[in-house]
């Protein structure tokens, strides 16, 4: 490149479904599962300055330069934002057959990131008519800047919390992590952007397998619904270069409850306090008759991709050919009884405890503050 100092807003990084959606003549997806958004990711030459352990953008984690780094395990080839735009427009132009939903713009904890993220979000509302979230870090972004995005285009904002309790989200993301980023400000952030983009526009995502209990996980989706958010759920699965790259996938049937819980409470059908929880949190009883419960399991709409309008996904928690964790289309029938069984599949005691993450991080990580 000459020397040229490639980075955002100029350039961005784009998944790599995206990328041959936008820029592939041919391709093809497995099932037929084409990503309805186009996903885009901040890009500085220096790297993210967060230290997420889970992520494979960590500023200590990864063995690769920042513009090598994977997410959610796939590579992020760097475009420029021009490009971008250029084959947006063309898809509207075209009048294709597929055309994607919403344009996703997602941050990057760098000191450049608002500037940059409030002109790439002005950039694609000017010249195309595509919805747009602003996925963002509330470390970063605070309530005036939320107002910025939301006057730039974005029509909704995305805050991954990802972690479901303060301990959890302190050890892999914050001070025990040597991290930015602070439960607390994460709460006040979630609020703002609720206030300011209004009910149903915020959607705070959460991994399940991290090391909470279900309960946990469920009482802070329940949080999230009250407040007037969205959950969307994401099953951990191990990023290549972070320091949780051997902790265990979650369970099936972990995340099977989980998602039936978010689905039962964001169509207010059940509640976490009518919820029973077993010794180790795993919910044993959804809180409805068990007629019911199958009834909304065979529709299964509860193992759909949960996101923004459109966001589905595809493989994104599981590699092609496996049974997927976030459905991108209704399941069959067939496919909708296997995970009404997998509801009732345990591991007992759980594999992937706090009291196991800790011990895990003291062996491959010995300079985290546990």
């Amino acid at each position: 490149m000459g020397g040229e100092t490639r980075s955002s807003p100029e350039y961005v990084r784009v998944s790599m479904a995206s990328e041959l959606v936008l820029f592939q003549k041919l391709y093809r997806f497995h099932r037929n599962a084409v990503p309805q958004t186009i996903n885009l990711l901040l890009y500085f030459e220096d790297g993210c300055k967060a230290n997420c352990l889970y992520c494979g953008q960590a500023r200590e984690a990864s063995r690769r330069k920042p513009s090598d780094r994977t997410l959610i395990r796939v590579d992020w080839p760097i475009r420029k934002l021009d490009d971008v735009v250029e084959a947006l427009k063309r898809l509207e132009r075209n009048g294709c057959s597929y055309r994607p939903h919403r344009v996703c713009v997602a941050t990057i904890t760098h000191w450049k990131a608002v500037e940059a993220e409030i002109e790439i979000v002005k950039r694609i509302r000017r010249e195309t008519s595509y919805s747009i979230t602003a996925l963002v870090t509330p470390t970063l972004f605070r309530e005036s800047e939320f107002r910025e995005l939301r006057n730039a285009g974005a029509d909704r904002i995305g805050i991954a919390i990802d972690c479901a309790t303060p301990e959890l989200f302190d050890l892999l993301r914050g001070r025990k992590a040597r991290g930015p980023h602070r439960w607390e400000r994460y709460v006040e952030g979630i609020e703002e952007a609720i206030e300011i983009f209004g009910k149903g526009r915020v959607g705070v995502h959460i991994i399940v397998g991290l090391g909470e209990r279900e309960e946990d996980a469920v009482k802070l989706i329940q949080w999230v619904h009250d407040l007037g958010g969205e959950t969307h759920l994401f099953a951990f699965y191990p990023e290549e270069g972070s320091v949780m790259e051997s902790w265990p996938r979650v369970p099936i049937g972990q995340y099977r409850r989980v998602q039936m819980a978010r689905y039962l409470i964001d169509n207010e059908i059940s509640r976490a306090e009518d919820m029973k929880f077993n010794e180790w949190g795993q919910i044993v009883d959804f809180g409805i008759p068990r007629y019911l419960l199958e009834e909304i399991a065979l529709s299964g709409l509860p193992f759909v991709t949960s996101g923004c309008p459109g966001c589905n996904r595809p493989w994104a928690n599981e590699r092609p050919g496996e049974v997927p964790r976030n459905y991108p289309y209704i399941p069959s029938e067939e496919e909708a009884l296997q995970c009404y069984r997998q509801l009732w599949l345990y591991t007992s005691p759980p594999i992937n405890t706090y009291e196991r993450l800790v011990e895990y991080l003291s062996k491959v990580m010995p300079s985290l503050s546990t």
